[in-house]
């Protein structure tokens, strides 16, 4: 089902150091649904956004990010459509990915206590699952065995595998 998607662009500010404003648009994303009551109608899940432009920088990124969590649009989306997700964002690496997600301007999650074994490629960014690919990952809340746990969740797949799903 291909869910119906908000008119919107979201612009983000330019700084003096970017010449001209990147927008994210609302896009297509095959699995979003619409969800139901109690949420208003049309209210796509996940929201998808993607740049207007295939030519940027992660200053541009960082930049749009900081602008549209500062005007508050952020937290109304996701308020709104519970999780956003940034398509197409050209991130060549954990450190861009980091930058991206430090944007926000949200604390970063210290893993306290948390058994789980993971590989630190960036400032809070980590692998998530350390067992051999020849294992099935099950559903599972590995937080659920954390004396705390992550206000925010940010995933970021380098290279997608080539078949599964």
């Amino acid at each position: 089902m291909t869910a119906a998607l908000p008119n919107s662009v979201f612009e983000a500010k330019a700084s003096d150091h970017i010449s001209s404003p990147l927008t994210f648009q609302a896009t297509n994303y095959t699995p979003s649904v619409n969800l139901t009551s109690p949420y208003p109608p049309n209210t796509t899940f996940p929201l998808a956004l993607t740049p207007d432009r295939s030519q940027r920088s992660i200053a541009e990124l960082v930049s749009a990010v900081k602008h549209l969590t500062e005007t508050k649009t952020i937290r109304s989306l996701l308020t709104q459509h519970s999780a956003i997700y940034f398509k197409d964002l050209g991130l060549q690496n954990a450190d861009e990915f980091s930058q991206f997600a430090k944007a926000f301007g949200w604390s970063a999650h210290e893993d306290i206590g948390n058994p789980v074994r993971r590989t630190e490629y960036a400032f809070n960014v980590a692998t998530a699952n350390e067992g051999p690919n020849t294992q099935p990952v099950y559903p599972h809340n590995e937080f659920g065995l954390s004396p705390h746990y992550p206000a925010y969740v940010f995933f970021f797949c380098h290279s997608a595998p080539e078949t599964g799903r």
